[in-house]
């Protein structure tokens, strides 16, 4: 009935179910649900050849290749390239569930991500030393929304303080990696 879809539209903001998500995200106090959502969170990739690979994520897979200039086939975004992505995303999702929250109707956002090497020349292995990975990144957002730019600016920092890729990007951590020869 109309009522009835009207009342739907009303509990759904920004896509999404508004009480359903405050409910869920307050469930991360229960350690037993904390503990579920932490991880491990994993990735498998598997080479394709050339510089190829697919990455596989629970019941996803991303493709990735490396620019044709580069001598690869350029099929897909090259890894450092999601890794950019992946922080915008995350960063968009974390807007929209802070203005979720805050009963802020977004009506446009967009997330802009560049990311500039320190030394690409040690991954090219011409040189020995200094960091191949990205020095700088940034990311600026642009936003279109039911609420005065304050609002949306702390709304904002919080997406960025609370985004998981952002944060492991910005402070060092702790990589891990073994090694087997396999057949």
């Amino acid at each position: 009935t109309c009522e009835e879809s009207t009342m739907t539209q009303e509990n759904h903001l920004n896509g999404l179910p508004r009480e359903k998500l405050i409910e869920v995200l307050e469930s991360f106090k229960d350690p037993e649900v904390f503990n579920a959502v932490t991880g491990p969170w994993k990735s498998r990739v598997v080479w394709q050849g050339g510089m190829r690979a697919k990455s596989y994520m629970r019941n996803h897979v991303a493709e990735m290749d490396e620019p044709g200039d580069l001598t690869a086939t350029d099929v897909a975004a090259s890894a450092h390239e999601q890794v950019l992505s992946a922080m915008g995303s995350c960063m968009t999702v974390g807007f929209i569930v802070n203005a979720t929250k805050r009963g802020v109707k977004v009506l446009d956002l967009e997330i802009t991500v560049e990311g500039y090497f320190d030394n690409i020349r040690k991954w090219a292995g011409v040189e020995d030393s200094g960091n191949p990975g990205y020095g700088r990144i940034s990311a600026k957002a642009f936003v279109r929304a039911d609420a005065d730019e304050a609002t949306l600016r702390d709304i904002w920092r919080l997406a960025v303080e609370g985004s998981p890729v952002t944060q492991t990007i910005r402070h060092s951590n702790e990589v891990e990696t073994d090694f087997e020869v396999i057949g």
